[in-house]
């Protein structure tokens, strides 16, 4: 570091430092003290910038950084999360969500979701907007299977989801008609 721009850090004061650290190479260091939510986020924020590969399980959120072990942040106990890319003509194959690497159809669209647990009962109602990479994400009880009823575009689709050890995290087989 050369004078002038010890200078001017110096200067600048803390919050130059501060805003420096935000916008460097993602790393793991980021992820200390996130919930699994916000570690989620994270993930689709990055999208597998600066080599990184982030997915995630029915236990935790996997974030593997170029040349480094990798760095895990649990699923809380009693949720887990499930990705769905609803489809209208192209999809893929996949059994477990990858932030860095799956893409969606439905980039930004609007959807209605209904989410019934076994017994019948409502858990989730509510419009969602895809995110940019086409998906939507659902935190849902563990150790339950539920019925998606997805609604875009004036079509509509079904499917079962499960949420115990091991369950499929992506769910790419949802196609409107």
């Amino acid at each position: 570091m050369n004078k002038l721009t010890l200078t001017l850090l110096v200067s600048l004061g803390s919050g130059a430092l501060w805003a420096a650290a935000q916008n460097a190479a993602p790393n793991a260091a980021q992820l200390r003290g996130l919930t699994p939510q916000q570690a989620l986020a994270k993930a689709n924020q990055w999208r597998g910038a600066g080599g990184l590969q982030s997915f995630v399980t029915s236990e935790a959120v996997v974030f593997r950084f170029p040349g480094q072990d990798p760095t895990t942040v649990a699923l809380p106990a009693r949720t887990m999360v499930i990705a769905i890319a609803p489809y209208m003509t192209r999809t893929h194959p996949c059994k477990t969500h990858f932030m860095s690497g799956c893409q969606g159809e439905m980039v930004n669209t609007a959807v209605a979701v209904l989410v019934k647990n076994q017994a019948g009962k409502t858990v989730l109602n509510k419009t969602m907007k895809t995110m940019a990479n086409g998906f939507l994400e659902l935190w849902l009880d563990r150790d339950q299977t539920y019925q998606v009823t997805l609604k875009a575009a004036g079509k509509t689709t079904t499917g079962i989801l499960n949420t115990q050890a091991g369950s499929d995290t992506c769910v790419t087989t949802l196609k409107l008609q």
